[in-house]
């Protein structure tokens, strides 16, 4: 119930960025008709680019609300998935800029798409509140292939977290009063990845800032998937 609650609280903020997103081009279509009074206007190309923009936002927005169903292990597209993010980060439009490094021909994971999803929306999540009062906050994600796994590491360079933080961060925290599910979004991204096959810690670094990475087994066609509990 925990992670069923958590996901939903997640993804409904992601779902005000996609809404938010669909303003702009859904205006700009109510205004064509307006538009092709001016000879000088290029219609055409306004209404292509809003179109794309719209059908976009609207796919995105039907895989943010598509609801979490019993899912095999099985193999994920991590770049996918990580596009997935990227794609909500720039709806939500922060003013932390949000660098992918993920490396080329990475093979597939073995898990839960859709666990992955919700453990990276998680971490953006945190790193965004711990950016939030800066202009120049610089989140990073990459993914690359380790000893027969796969490391995917979300950090950023915010404040970082002061030693007693880092031995409490996969606690349940006590909630606030306006936010209930506040102090679980990285309790819930640890299950999940547990219950995908994989893990996340904190990997404390020597730069500023928080950084965190999840491992996922490489996905092997010989092997049989095995059901999430």
């Amino acid at each position: 119930m925990l992670v069923a609650a958590n996901r939903a609280a997640s993804f409904a903020v992601a779902a005000r960025w996609v809404l938010h997103d669909l303003r702009s081009p859904a205006q700009s279509l109510t205004l064509i008709a307006d538009l092709m009074t001016d000879p000088a206007t290029e219609v055409e190309e306004i209404l292509r680019d809003s179109c794309r923009r719209l059908a976009h936002a609207i796919e995105l927005l039907a895989r943010v609300m598509q609801p979490a169903a019993p899912a095999d292990i099985g193999p994920i597209a991590v770049q996918e998935a990580i596009g997935f993010i990227a794609d909500l980060h720039r709806a939500a439009r922060f003013r932390a800029a949000l660098e992918l490094s993920i490396q080329p021909s990475l093979p597939a994971a073995a898990g839960i798409g859709r666990h992955l999803e919700h453990a990276l929306l998680n971490l953006l999540l945190n790193a965004m509140a711990a950016l939030r009062s800066r202009d120049d906050g610089i989140i990073r994600m990459a993914a690359a292939q380790e000893r027969g796994h796969l490391a995917i590491t979300v950090a950023d360079d915010g404040p970082g977290l002061p030693p007693a933080a880092a031995e409490r961060l996969f606690q349940r925290l006590r909630p606030r009063e306006t936010d209930p599910l506040s102090g679980i979004g990285l309790l819930v991204a640890r299950e999940v990845m547990r219950l995908s096959g994989g893990s996340l810690d904190h990997a404390p670094d020597t730069g500023p800032g928080a950084r965190f990475v999840i491992t996922l087994p490489i996905w092997r066609r010989e092997a049989l998937p095995r059901s999430a509990p």
